[in-house]
């Protein structure tokens, strides 16, 4: 019995359109996937103060630019829009009321974040949630009585006296921040400018800015596109068995 040979040409076709066919279904997958879990993680911190949602990079543009075959074009960004303030009555619990980041001091420098949920140590400094002491204009915010409070403009009145100004800053581009975990960013490539007139409120919490149904629903519809994408990898399977089948027969 004669083996069955294709001309080159069309071996190389079939072969490159059926790479094509397995390079389509695992970029779907893998882009898919991506989303997928930066939904679920949006959803798993919906309750979680201060809490910036993370979002597609191509959900804020028209389209992607198309990359090589193998290579997912999907990025993910941060969302800085503001949450709902929250009243708590707690004077530890310091909210921006509009445009801002509290500064700061990390062990590797600065870092910036909207949650002023706050602490303090033995020595009076005013602690965020990881131990890190905020900053005013000045240093290390410090209070040492229990009658101090923060004016809406960051003046730290303690014991009548005004010892300190909780610095505020903002970015041009809050993008180029780049996320640390509990609600910390960096300024890797982005320069702080101080903001001149602050809206402080002392006594509330900012709340996280997901919206649980727009990202339920989104998962929701990756996972969807996840399963397109495996059914176009069993495809090619099924194809690729279903050639070398009938190939073995002849």
């Amino acid at each position: 019995m004669n083996s069955l040979r294709f001309p080159n040409h069309v071996s190389n076709d079939i072969t490159g359109h059926m790479d094509k066919i397995m390079a389509l279904g695992a970029n779907l997958i893998a882009l898919e996937t991506r989303r997928v879990e930066t939904a679920g993680h949006n959803v798993a911190n919906a309750a979680t103060s201060g809490f910036k949602r993370e979002v597609a990079f191509d959900d804020l543009m028209d389209s992607v630019a198309p990359t090589r075959l193998g290579t997912p074009a999907l990025k993910v960004g941060t969302d800085f829009s503001a949450g709902k303030l929250v009243h708590t009555g707690d004077p530890f619990d310091l909210s921006i009321n509009g445009n801002g980041f509290f500064e700061v001091a990390s062990p590797n420098g600065p870092a910036y974040t909207r949650l002023g949920a706050l602490t303090r140590d033995d020595s009076g400094r005013l602690l965020a949630r990881n131990g890190w002491p905020l900053q005013g204009s000045a240093g290390d915010v410090v209070v040492t009585s229990a009658d101090w409070h923060v004016e809406p403009d960051g003046t730290v009145i303690d014991a009548g006296n005004p010892v300190a100004t909780v610095k505020v800053v903002a970015f041009d581009d809050p993008s180029k921040l780049r996320r640390l975990d509990g609600g910390f960013f960096v300024a890797d490539a982005a320069n702080p400018v101080n903001v001149d007139d602050p809206q402080i409120r002392q006594g509330f919490v900012e709340t996280s800015n997901v919206t649980l149904a727009n990202d339920m629903i989104q998962m929701m519809a990756a996972m969807r596109r996840v399963e397109s994408g495996q059914k176009i990898v069993h495809a090619y399977d099924d194809m690729i068995g279903t050639v070398l089948q009938r190939l073995g027969d002849m």
